[in-house]
């Protein structure tokens, strides 16, 4: 199995989108599991360009469309073929349509029609179009959502819950617009010379690999992910549904940071559980519960780190600027120990990053 392709590609999807960890991994999770994924956020936050960049990527025929009141579904799974209808057959030209692509993107899914929200329901969960009598099968490998809101009516909700993958995005804050402009305009570059890394034939094989896996693997993954889980649900709800599906997440996780199957281990599978569980939450609201949890749920040493944080600021506050000091020199060596640690490094590393840059602030405070 190409691990290594597969890290490829998220580098470079890391590397050109501003701060897109978290929505980079998220896709990459989907399409390993073949999973739908709903990007919620504010226009303009690079959604459209993340599934497109993907495609090209993994050399993917995609599909795109806006959805409106207006929509119609025709433009979705393709035209009634006049000449066949002429004859006094009834048959849809699939091709260039949602039916007809690997992965697919639907703008503001919230806003369509009913017509096509009902057609979307066995797409999404079954990857078949019921057209009049005839059950078509659907190509679409992964389904990408993306919304400014989430939805709050309730003939919503059954299709909300066929997207158990989801991520909000945001706005840069006022201090990193110059970064985000440096990034904005290498990003414009580097998509139009993209070229493919992988294949979505790739893609299934591997897909396949890590659905055996788990199969294979049920009962050890089982007991090491259940526990970290249910205690999740004490803050957040998860369904049956998709709380079945967390060990192919898990899995896919640590594929896309590169971690091969042979390598997986307690503490690697925790990790990633850990990780996963933000990609379940269903509202923005309930973000800093799934923060809090972590927090409570984090490696002892990280922990202490964040504890050490905490502690010198308010070492700071109450002008006990000797003391600070003192523990600031131990809290940049306990980072520098946890950061020479691969498996911190590769799985905490925007935690790492955010406490490296709390310590930065500090020190030129004193």
């Amino acid at each position: 199995m190409e691990v290594s392709r597969v890290s490829e590609v998220r580098k470079s999807l890391s590397t050109n989108f501003y701060k897109f960890n978290d929505e980079v991994n998220g896709a990459l999770i989907a399409v390993l599991s073949k999973e739908n994924y709903i990007l919620i956020g504010p226009p303009g936050t690079a959604k459209t360009m993340l599934v497109a960049m993907m495609s090209r990527l993994l050399q993917a025929k995609w599909f795109y469309r806006l959805l409106t009141k207006f929509t119609e579904l025709e433009e979705i799974i393709g035209p009634i073929n006049v000449v066949e209808l002429l004859r006094g057959k009834v048959e849809r030209i699939y091709t260039n349509t949602l039916v007809d692509s690997d992965l697919a993107l639907l703008d503001e899914i919230f806003n369509a029609s009913s017509a096509i929200l009902n057609t979307l329901l066995t797409i999404l969960n079954e990857r078949v179009l019921y057209d009049g009598d005839r059950v078509v099968p659907v190509k679409t490998w992964t389904v990408f959502g993306a919304s400014n809101r989430v939805p709050d009516e309730e003939e919503l909700q059954a299709l909300y819950d066929r997207f158990p993958l989801r991520v909000f995005t945001r706005y840069a804050s006022p201090e990193e617009t110059e970064p985000l402009i440096k990034a904005g305009w290498k990003l414009r570059r580097a998509y139009e010379a993209a070229e493919p890394i992988m294949t979505m034939d790739e893609v299934k094989k591997i897909n396949e690999v890590i659905t055996t896996y788990v199969y294979e693997n049920i009962d050890g993954l089982s007991r090491l992910i259940s526990p970290i889980l249910a205690t999740y649900l004490d803050h957040i709800t998860v369904s049956n549904r998709t709380r079945v599906k967390v060990p192919l997440y898990v899995v896919a996780y640590l594929t896309a940071q590169g971690v091969s199957l042979s390598g997986i281990d307690a503490t690697s599978v925790r990790a990633a559980t850990l990780k996963i569980l933000k990609y379940l939450v269903p509202s923005h609201e309930q973000l800093s519960e799934y923060d809090a949890f972590l927090s409570s749920h984090m490696p002892g040493s990280i922990a202490r780190l964040s504890d050490l944080v905490s502690e010198i600021k308010a070492l700071i506050a109450n002008n006990e600027v000797g003391y600070a000091s003192e523990k600031l020199k131990e809290a940049e060596e306990l980072l520098a120990q946890i950061s020479s640690d691969a498996v911190m490094e590769r799985f905490f590393a925007s935690e790492l990053a955010e406490i490296k840059q709390s310590l930065d602030m500090i020190r030129q405070q004193l």
